[in-house]
């Protein structure tokens, strides 16, 4: 029974503390024991091994042989019971609390582990970290990856926080503490709730994405990753926005409403949201709205309106009549806020075409049809394509018929890679690549709404 195991023992065991029929795996068990006494101290170190070492050579052996896993908790319970020298249990302590954040018992044991560090965790700071992290292990599947030696070395030392910074959209770094076995869930309710943000539905139509070097690589994390695990290249950053936009915006938090018109003011100025060259009021109304925002006093010159219009209507538009316009709107909105005004920018633009979707060029797709360059929109239902120019409609691909993604490499010297999507049924099957930069990130992301879908 499981409580006549849990007494220290000083001297190394001769067989396993639960039956185990295979003569090597027991061999195995008695040999673990003796590496868990001597990271905890209760045994001299083997000569050139030190503590962590020991510990990765605990931790593998967990990983590597799932029969041997609930021994090893066995094990470490056994050894922090009672024990007299508070510096060796403390290092056995350590040692569970890792190994509950990487693996948990089986289901036979976990009653047993839990009840164990509920008791110990009404005096013992470590059981109750221990707990936590079982319960994560539990929730998002463990970290299985081991962390490298200078965060595990950390870890012993009671370090097991650290600084992140994530970047928001309009330039904003918001800082956060994570530890060793924080996931991206965890740090996207965070800011949710920073944003006044408490429903899952909402919350969940926000992602983290991990970005390479000058922008390489952008994948939107899954929720249950692990932090520590994704984050080792210095290289690497995090990006926070919002992906889906199904459920009713509410203004009612300051940082939620500069949040996201920074989100939808710089999709508005790179293009990604259309607007025809003809809509002259509509353009004029978005740029007055973007200079209420900014609480700047005087109208802009011609030269510097163009910083408040899209990137690819620049050169297509008559300036003096918009900002003929503009001025008109301007007198209309005196006395609005620039909290209103970011309000009043967000709402115009939910008029847009591509309003909720993320954007990205296609350069050219194998349908000649085509036009080229065009726009595709992503969100968690559709997949669509739209004419930057006449705005039409092109092409519309619902994400539940999606059977592969195939990334190709550049199809010629010089050029992008491509996507090559298969859809349809059985009976109809299809098949359609685009060529675009970001041909890596739109498979990520397309990859990423269908398992959060």
């Amino acid at each position: 029974p499981f409580q006549s195991l849990l007494f220290l023992t000083k001297a190394t065991i001769q067989e396993s503390l639960i039956s185990l029929r295979n003569k090597k795996t027991s061999r195995r068990a008695v040999e673990s024991f003796q590496v868990l006494m001597q990271f905890m101290g209760d045994q001299p170190k083997p000569r050139g091994k030190d503590e962590i070492e020991l510990l990765y050579e605990l931790l593998k052996l967990c990983r590597e042989k799932e029969n041997l896993r609930d021994e090893i908790y066995c094990q470490a319970i056994k050894q922090v019971t009672g024990h007299p020298r508070l510096e060796f249990c403390a290092r056995g302590w350590s040692f569970l609390s890792l190994l509950t954040g990487f693996l948990p018992p089986s289901t036979t044991l976990m009653p047993y582990v839990t009840q164990f560090l509920q008791d110990a965790g009404r005096s013992q700071e470590l059981a109750r970290s221990s707990q936590k992290h079982l319960q994560q292990t539990v929730k998002y599947g463990g970290r299985r990856r081991l962390p490298p030696p200078g965060e595990m070395k950390a870890f012993l030392k009671g370090k097991m926080l650290r600084l992140l910074l994530v970047h928001l959209p309009g330039g904003v770094g918001y800082k956060t503490n994570v530890g060793t076995f924080t996931v991206a869930a965890e740090v996207l309710e965070e800011l949710c709730g920073k944003m006044g943000i408490t429903e899952p539905e909402e919350v969940q139509e926000f992602a983290l994405f991990l970005i390479q070097g000058e922008g390489e690589l952008a994948r939107p994390l899954r929720p249950q990753e692990y932090l520590n695990n994704v984050l080792v290249d210095p290289k690497t950053s995090l990006h926070s926005r919002r992906l889906g936009w199904e459920t009713r915006l509410h203004f009612d938090n300051p940082t939620y409403i500069s949040t996201h018109y920074s989100q939808v003011q710089r999709d508005y100025l790179q293009g990604k949201l259309l607007v025809g060259a003809q809509a002259d009021a509509q353009v004029a109304r978005l740029a007055a709205l973007q200079l209420v925002s900014r609480t700047q006093e005087a109208p802009p010159s011609e030269r510097d309106l163009l910083a408040y219009l899209p990137r690819l209507l620049q050169g297509q538009v008559n300036v003096a009549a918009i900002q003929s316009l503009m001025d008109q709107e301007l007198r209309q909105l005196q006395g609005c806020s620039a909290q209103e005004a970011q309000i009043g920018f967000i709402e115009a633009a939910s008029q847009l075409p591509l309003f909720g979707y993320t954007v990205y060029v296609v350069l050219r797709a194998s349908d000649l049809t085509l036009p080229r360059p065009s726009l595709l929109g992503l969100n968690r239902q559709h997949l669509i394509l739209m004419d930057p120019s006449s705005q039409t409609l092109c092409c519309s691909i619902a994400l539940r018929d999606l059977q592969q993604l195939h990334l190709l490499s550049p199809l010629e010297a010089g050029r992008p890679p491509a996507l090559e999507l298969n859809y349809g049924s059985a009976d109809s099957p299809q098949t359609i690549w685009f060529e675009l930069p970001q041909a890596r990130e739109l498979q990520y992301t397309i990859a990423f709404l269908l398992n959060s879908s």
